[in-house]
């Protein structure tokens, strides 16, 4: 199992740990160790989705993600496109490929969390796990990435569409925990603010800036997730006024 590198944000709070596949977010150390417990057939798997993975970027980069078609990567790869389908459901999902998985753990996060640890935090650990890795990236792979992730309608439809599968199953995860009754909407509103503050990990929200540091990233997420910690009560009141 891989794990990404973790943050502490809270006292007590157990660190989170990501477990995703071997593409965009995989350490070259992690992927080796991997690789020794798996068998051929499974290692020629993971080899191709890494290609696959790495061309797609490299692709949509240079030349933005509407302009690459499913079969330019696959011809790059020298393999059908069919095969490209194999691998990944949809087009999105050559970038995104672990998206899921980071979701999938998520959701073990909240389910498995101490009873004092709120939602909240857990999910602040998992935004500043994403931006964290993230900075690990090479530069070039990094920007590239969040280059194509900020300036594609589609991938943040498909980050969409997984988020209200997962917010779903979050929703649930409230409702059992604070007995909340039927009609009571609060779960499913907390629920649905994780997407969108697992996305800003990603860079989606922030706006176009070359400029800012892994700090200011990091300082921006902790800056969300205060204001959400202290509510919201006076958030975007003028001066002088109740």
């Amino acid at each position: 199992m891989s794990h990404f590198h973790h943050v502490t944000v809270t006292v007590n709070l157990r660190p989170l740990q990501l477990y995703v596949k071997p593409e965009f977010w995989q350490s070259s150390r992690n992927e080796n160790l991997m690789k020794n417990e798996l068998g051929l057939r499974d290692r020629k798997k993971i080899e191709l989705r890494r290609l696959l993975a790495d061309l797609a970027l490299d692709l949509f980069g240079n030349r933005g993600f509407d302009a690459v078609t499913v079969a330019e990567i696959a011809a790059a790869a020298n393999v059908s496109e069919k095969t490209v389908f194999n691998h990944f459901a949809t087009k999105e999902d050559l970038l995104l490929s672990g998206r899921e998985d980071l979701w999938i753990q998520l959701v073990q996060d909240i389910r498995k969390r101490d009873a004092a640890v709120s939602v909240l935090a857990i999910v602040r650990t998992h935004a500043i796990s994403i931006a964290t890795h993230l900075e690990s990236v090479p530069a070039k792979k990094r920007h590239a990435f969040s280059m194509v992730v900020r300036s594609t309608p589609a991938i943040h439809m498909r980050m969409f569409e997984l988020a209200l599968r997962y917010e779903q199953q979050i929703g649930e995860l409230l409702v059992a925990d604070t007995g909340a009754k039927p009609n009571d909407p609060t779960p499913w509103v907390i629920a649905s603010l994780i997407g969108p503050l697992t996305r800003f990990a990603f860079g989606v929200g922030w706006g176009e800036s070359k400029s800012r540091t892994h700090a200011k990233t990091i300082a921006g997420i902790n800056g969300v997730f205060d204001l959400l910690d202290k509510g919201m009560a006076d958030y975007g009141k003028r001066d002088g006024q109740t």
